[in-house]
């Protein structure tokens, strides 16, 4: 018998991973459809039916069976809660979940909403992708260009198509606000920086946070030329576009990039390194926020580097996480030191601080 059962639990097993692209999407269903938003109207510790929500719908006819369909899938998620047990169908009644306020869209209630995000992991671009992936087993090279449909990379597709460009830059502005208290509450290296740039630093949003707690640093944000056009207005940020391989990076007492080496091999990110380095005086800072794999941290923290690596490997041909031992030697080619590596246990983002030599 528990040869059988362990059989059923196996294909159980099996069956569940085959099923786990359904949460994701429901979720993007969700937030596409502004759900939280919708419920959060209502107030902070309101419940609403099916057909309440439906009515706050851009749709004179929504399918409300489908809608209670997702709701419900939702619930078991813990997106959202559903409530009035003894209801069923379009008569129950759902409210949110603290799991659900991190996606609600308003800047006065959620300032680090993750919804950006999760439409961007969710955009067909990647998605086509990913539906690829086994080509890059099999015949290697940029699994995004040849899934593109138009041969162009990453980088090239961002630039070229405003709207994936758009919904790029808000979720890396997501992910920055999410992490940017993390890393200023752990580290204070910049308490001694005058003029800083950040290197890929998209619309500048970490920078900004960065200002707001070191007010007297002058901020640079450099980036590509398409990400700097539609880049806001900052206190105490200046904006430069430029090709951060080609161009030259402006001076600066330090240079901060944030989860961006990990998107490069090796030898590019030398390149860049070696503009870093023209950049800052002798015994000027690089600050590096990245991922430092430490398998010996756990298998939670195995799991988010396979995650990440994988993110990598899905769209940036060169792309992927590094040890301490490799970051160690990666910037020791460059001209660097690693001074100090911190961060909390746990947490797979670290603070790199590494001094010109």
């Amino acid at each position: 018998m528990e040869s059988v059962k362990d059989e059923v639990a196996l294909r159980a097993s099996a069956i569940s991973l085959a099923f786990s692209l359904e949460n994701p999407f429901l979720l993007r269903c969700a937030l596409r459809l502004k759900i939280p938003d919708i419920i959060w109207k209502a107030g902070p510790d309101v419940s609403l039916s099916v057909q309440q929500i439906a009515a706050q719908l851009p749709s004179e006819d929504p399918d409300l069976g489908a809608l209670s369909r997702i709701l419900s899938y939702l619930s078991t998620m813990g997106v959202l809660q559903a409530v009035k047990a003894e209801e069923e169908g379009i008569n129950m009644e759902y409210a949110l979940t603290n799991l659900s306020k991190i996606y609600l869209t308003s800047e006065d209630i959620n300032p680090r909403s993750l919804v950006p995000f999760v439409l961007l992991q969710t955009h067909p671009a990647y998605v086509t992708a990913w539906a690829n992936i086994h080509e890059r087993v099999l015949h290697g090279g940029d699994n995004f260009k040849k899934s593109s449909g138009n041969g162009k990379d990453f980088w090239s597709f961002a630039g070229s198509d405003p709207e994936f460009n758009a919904i790029f830059n808000a979720g890396m502005v997501a992910v920055t606000k999410a992490t940017m208290a993390d890393i200023l509450a752990i580290y204070d290296g910049f308490k001694d920086v005058n003029t800083l740039v950040d290197m890929g630093g998209g619309h500048g949003a970490a920078l900004s946070l960065i200002i707001n707690a070191y007010p007297h640093i002058r901020g640079i944000n450099f980036d590509l030329p398409q990400v700097i056009a539609t880049a806001p207005t900052l206190p105490g940020v200046q904006h430069i576009s430029g090709s951060l391989f080609e161009t030259a990076a402006p001076s600066a007492d330090a240079i901060f990039m944030k989860n961006f080496l990990h998107s490069w091999n090796d030898e590019d990110c030398i390149k860049l390194l070696n503009n870093c380095y023209q950049s800052v005086p002798h015994k000027g800072k690089l600050i590096l926020s990245e991922a430092v794999l430490d398998l010996t941290e756990g298998s939670d923290m195995t799991e988010s580097a396979n995650v990440l690596d994988a993110l990598m490997l899905n769209s940036l041909p060169g792309g992927g996480e590094r040890t301490r031992k490799q970051w160690t030697e990666l910037l020791q080619v460059a001209g660097f030191s690693i001074s100090k590596i911190v961060g909390r246990k746990g947490i797979l983002t670290k603070i790199i601080e590494a001094i010109k030599c």
